[in-house]
């Protein structure tokens, strides 16, 4: 009890210390946080001092002598600050907040929750808490808050470019570059640091901002050396003073490697000669230690990213090697490839193909080429001569590079003694890598690059660290370097491949569309030439312009005498060709397809990939039969048949007495088609026999022999014109009008037209006779109540046609009224079957049982057509077939007499007596009689 009382009296004693302390108390002295008015403060920041800023703020109010100043370091008079929004009048509006300092203007933390939202001018308020004190005019600013930023960079000296999140190698002088808001000039009196005095800030002692840097097995790193011989000599990254922006680390020297003398030695080493900085990914951010903000400021408990601490980046250092790869390991030639070179940044390499100075760049003898117009890839020129002395090539400077072995470039790539094109200079070339150290290279190839492997080669000189490169622009000349820096890839031509097929089964017909397709990995056109019979030996030409493949030749190396096919992206091809009007016999093709435009002569196609193709070619024909031979009036009837060779219509004649007509029919693309005389037509046809011609175009898909329908002549369109009626052509015969030939005479005369020599038109004949429609119905003959049947009857009306049948009683008498009628029958709509006999047929099934005896009149009528049949037969009553009944003998019971003694005779055998019927049998004869006597009656 004693202790706790004396425990309580301390803390007694400290409250009442601290109570009556005088105000003039000493507050923190901590540097930057001494707030003078107007100075820029941060949200995060804590332990401000803002005695001098309230009181000079005061010092301005008009309540105040102008030139009388409170002491700095006094209680402020008035400690409300208020904020307003920017499009508000300060000065007669309410503040849109404020915050009260009675309590903790001497150590103010710029919290979050307060300041957040309210970033700029805060101005000091008068007594009412309400109203700004102003200097007769305009409101006093007390400070200004700031959301504070940050952001960082790895930043290369020698190239003066941000390489964060890229690959350099050890040597770059590296450094880092610091965006943020937190800037203060250090001749600035806003901040001061020590008490009751505007003094500057001190930088050596008041840095705020930490860079870290963390290598790959996770150790921090304070410094960073700036020595290549020692790690001792390290430049710290700890409590960096930022005083400009941008603001580079180290010191702040500047930006580049002339500026900027000192800089993180990437390649420094220890005492052990060991790189104090392997290679690896290293992983850099900055953080703000201003005033513990990065303790107070949050964003949901964690760091605040972008503001107290800045994103990560990274710097991945890499040996100070040169490397080459390739983006494949074959290609086909006429294919492109790549390759990649990486090594340091902004540094010139040359690249070459090795050893192929053997070569003399003609057809299967050339390497592959550099694609010209690359960014950042240079070449000697290719119109000056290649004079090469004893002293070297002064006008190929690249060609001129001593390479690491000996020797020029100039004289280790292949020749070009062929073309001449570019010289034998697109066979190397200057590169000048990208900020980020690489460099990719196109190499081309086309069907003159001899397929084998070749060997692109990377190297350069380098002397104290630095290339002996040619300028970023036109060369002009070449110092040995001291150090090589090399690397080579290997990558296989190969030669390509050509390939066709033709679709479907390779037989067609004249005039069909035959489609061609295939691969082609060797060029980007595929040629095509044909040979068969009786054409030219050593290839004709499949798209001759005059259609005759017979004299048109295709010559060796002469691309308008081949069929030219585009290559697709993917490597396949594809042409149609239309064989209509080309002058080619029934026979067996070949068809050739080239990567280049070599015919079959000779040797020719040795030195180009080439596929075949065999296809038959057959003549086309037309066939066709009608639906059925003979036609009802009024019955449709189809023509149908095939028609090879690809025509777009065939013509269809039809010939009769006193009748012509010429119509036309589509062929479907499986070469079948199909044409209605409806039913409308042939009901007004005179019975009789009549002709039909199928006719098929042919080759050159047009009617050589057609209709001329107003003068009404045949006439073959192929002759001149002689006579009236045809625009051109030979009239034929006349089938319309007056003079004209009808039935089977102009069927014959239109055969023999077309026959004619001039003609390639073919045609079918068929015939189909009209008649009158019928329906004769089979005999039926008696049938009995109950029975079921069939009605059957021979018609010559088409399969399918619909017949309505009726079956009624012929009776007709009165009834009475409780009786029902005597009528009784059947009827319905049936189709018309294929028959066996010449005839089709008509059934009909009939169920007599609820028919009433009587006579029975059967009609059958097509629906659509005019014919009709009739017939008779009766339905009887049922017979019912009954059993004479035998009578039993009755036993008659005789008296017992005495017995007379006679003489023994033979024993008889005698019926066993019969029982007398009972009355079951009674009620069965009665009504058997009954029965009896309603038929006798009836009949």
């Amino acid at each position: 009890m004693t202790k706790r009382l004396t425990i309580a009296l301390v803390a007694v004693a400290l409250f009442v210390l601290l109570a009556v302390m005088p105000v003039s108390a000493a507050w923190p002295l901590d540097n930057n946080t001494v707030i003078n008015r107007t100075a820029t403060i941060f949200i995060g920041e804590q332990g401000l001092n803002l005695t001098h800023a309230l009181n000079q703020a005061q010092s301005y109010a008009t309540s105040f002598t102008p030139g009388t100043n409170p002491a700095m370091d006094n209680v402020p008079l008035n400690y409300t600050v208020g904020w307003w929004a920017s499009a508000a009048t300060i000065t007669s509006t309410a503040p849109s907040a404020k915050v009260d300092l009675e309590n903790s203007y001497r150590s103010f933390t710029v919290d979050q929750q307060s300041f957040v939202g309210y970033t700029g001018n805060w101005y000091l308020l008068a007594a009412d808490k309400a109203t700004p004190l102003t200097d007769g005019t305009n409101p006093i600013v007390v400070f200004t808050v700031a959301d504070p930023r940050l952001e960082i960079a790895v930043w290369d000296f020698v190239q003066a470019s941000d390489v964060t999140g890229k690959s350099v190698t050890q040597g770059q002088k590296l450094g880092f570059s610091v965006k943020t808001n937190m800037v203060f000039n250090p001749a600035d009196n806003k901040r001061g640091n020590v008490s009751n005095a505007l003094t500057a800030t001190n930088e050596y002692k008041d840095g705020y901002i930490t860079i870290k840097v963390k290598d790959e097995s996770g150790a921090t790193l304070t410094g960073l050396a700036n020595n290549a011989s020692q790690t001792l000599a390290t430049i710290p990254l700890t409590k960096q003073f930022i005083n400009s922006q941008p603001w580079y680390w180290p010191y702040n020297n500047g930006s580049t490697s002339t500026t900027a003398l000192d800089y993180w030695r990437t390649d420094a080493t220890d005492y052990n000669n060991q790189y104090a900085y392997p290679v690896g990914t290293y992983t850099v951010w900055a953080e703000s230690t201003l005033n513990k903000m990065k303790d107070n400021y949050k964003n949901a408990g964690a760091d605040y990213t972008g503001k107290t601490v800045s994103a990560t980046g990274t710097i991945t250092l890499v040996s100070d090697t040169v490397k080459i790869e390739a983006n494949k390991d074959s290609v086909v030639r006429s294919k492109a490839f790549s390759v990649t070179i990486t090594g340091k940044p902004s540094t010139t390499y040359y690249v070459w193909v090795k050893d192929t100075s053997a070569m003399t760049g003609g057809y299967d003898d050339q390497p592959p080429m550099i694609a010209a117009n690359q960014e950042k890839v240079y070449f000697d020129s290719s119109t000056v001569p290649a004079i090469f002395t004893a002293s070297g090539n002064a006008f190929h400077p690249i060609g001129n590079y001593t390479m690491e072995n000996g020797g020029k470039i100039w004289l280790n790539v292949a020749n070009d003694t062929t073309t001449q094109y570019y010289n034998k200079t697109h066979y190397y070339a200057l590169i000048n890598t990208s900020t980020s150290g690489t460099r990719t290279v196109e190499f081309l190839t086309n069907n003159w690059t001899k397929a084998q492997k070749y060997t692109i080669r990377v190297e350069q000189r380098f002397l104290n660290g630095l290339p002996q490169s040619l300028s970023d622009g036109e060369p002009n000349g070449v110092t040995a370097g001291t150090t090589v820096k090399s690397d080579e890839v290997d990558i296989n031509v190969e030669k390509g491949a050509v390939t066709i097929v033709a679709a479907g089964d390779q037989s067609y017909y004249l005039g069909e569309e035959i489609k061609f397709s295939g691969t082609n990995t060797e060029t980007y056109k595929t040629y095509l030439f044909i040979i068969g019979p009786n054409l030219k030996p050593q290839g004709s030409q499949i798209a001759d312009p005059n259609m005759d493949p017979r004299n048109a030749a295709v010559r060796d190396g002469v691309a308008g005498d081949f069929k030219q096919v585009d290559v697709n992206g993917d490597n396949t091809w594809s042409w149609k060709w239309g064989t209509a009007n080309y002058a080619l016999d029934a026979g067996t093709y070949t068809i050739y397809a080239v990567s280049q435009p070599r015919n079959k002569d000779s040797n020719n196609l040795a030195n180009a990939a080439y596929g075949t193709v065999s296809i038959i070619i057959k003549k086309p024909f037309v066939s066709a039969t009608a639906s059925q031979s003979t036609v009802a009036k009024g019955d449709k009837i189809f023509i149908t048949g095939t028609a090879e060779g690809d025509p777009g219509t065939v013509q269809i004649w039809i010939m009769g007495k006193n009748y012509a007509a010429l119509k036309s029919s589509s062929v479907n693309s499986d070469s079948s088609f199909k044409y209605e005389i409806k039913q409308e037509d042939t009901k007004d046809l005179t019975s009789g026999q009549y002709f039909v011609v199928v006719q098929h175009p042919m080759q050159n898909k047009e009617f050589d022999v057609t209709l001329d329908t107003t003068t009404g002549y045949v006439y073959n369109r192929l002759l001149n014109a002689v006579g009236g009626g045809a625009t051109s052509g030979t009239n034929i015969f006349k089938l319309l009008g007056s003079s004209s030939l009808q039935g089977s005479d102009a069927a014959e005369a239109l055969a023999e037209g077309i026959n004619d020599a001039n003609v390639d038109d073919t045609y079918t004949k068929l015939q189909f006779l009209v008649e009158e429609p019928t329906i004769t119905i089979d005999t039926i003959g008696d049938k009995h109540v109950g029975d079921k049947f069939t009605i059957t009857a021979k018609t010559n009306l088409a399969v399918d046609d619909e017949i309505l049948v009726q079956v009624y009683s012929s009776s007709f008498k009165p009834t009475m009224k409780s009786q029902s009628g005597e009528f009784s029958g059947a009827s319905g709509t049936v189709k018309v079957t294929k028959g066996d006999s010449g005839y089709n047929k008509i059934s009909f099934d009939v169920d007599s049982s609820t028919f009433k005896p009587d006579e029975y009149i059967v009609t059958e009528e097509a629906v659509l057509q005019t014919a009709t049949g009739t017939a008779l037969f009766n339905v009887l009553e049922t017979t019912v077939k009954t059993v004479a009944p035998t009578t039993a003998a009755t036993a008659v019971q005789t008296s017992a007499q005495t017995a007379v003694p006679t003489t023994v005779a033979t024993a008889v055998p005698t019926t066993a007596p019969t029982k007398s019927p009972g009355f079951g049998a009674l009620v069965a004869l009665i009504g058997l009689g009954a029965v009896a006597f309603v038929v006798v009656r009836r009949h």
